[in-house]
């Protein structure tokens, strides 16, 4: 390489577009979001077992304000049925910790595709709020062709 080729790079004078060369690692690429997903799974988990324990001390924040049909859907969902979804959203939760935590070692490119759409859909994620700006974070990050080749089988 001569001095003048040198000096062109180095000084943004040449052809190359400013950052080519310096490529963003992939796994710095998935930790925002699979840290952000953790903590979401985490809320979901947490607000799930509060849930739960409010459903067994037969407490409620809204039962004696509800009338007519509202209190007859909080009652059914505050015995058995309330329970049982409890149970499901942890289990939901905690599917959506082990992908994310698979997602930030960069295994199981499917594994995190499905826990990323998972936290997306608002009735089943852990954290409606949270869920579907960072699963489209993390969706947008996983699309990345250099992401998607960094992970393995």
């Amino acid at each position: 390489m001569n001095g003048d080729q040198g000096a062109s790079v180095a000084g943004g004078g040449g052809s190359v577009p400013p950052g080519a060369g310096y490529a963003v690692d992939p796994r710095s690429k998935v930790a925002g979001p699979a840290i952000a997903l953790m903590a979401t799974a985490g809320i979901g988990i947490a607000l799930q077992v509060i849930g739960m324990l409010f459903r067994f001390l037969g407490l409620s924040l809204l039962g004696p304000r509800l009338a007519g049909d509202r209190a007859a859907a909080f009652a059914m969902l505050s015995g058995g049925l309330g329970i049982v979804l409890g149970v499901v959203g942890i289990v939901i939760g905690i599917v959506i910790l082990i992908g994310a935590a698979k997602m930030r070692a960069l295994e199981s490119y499917g594994f995190a595709m499905t826990i990323t759409i998972l936290a997306m859909i608002p009735c089943i994620s852990p954290c409606c709020l949270l869920g579907l700006p960072i699963g489209i974070w993390s969706l947008v990050v996983l699309l990345d062709p250099n992401v998607k080749s960094a992970f393995r089988p």
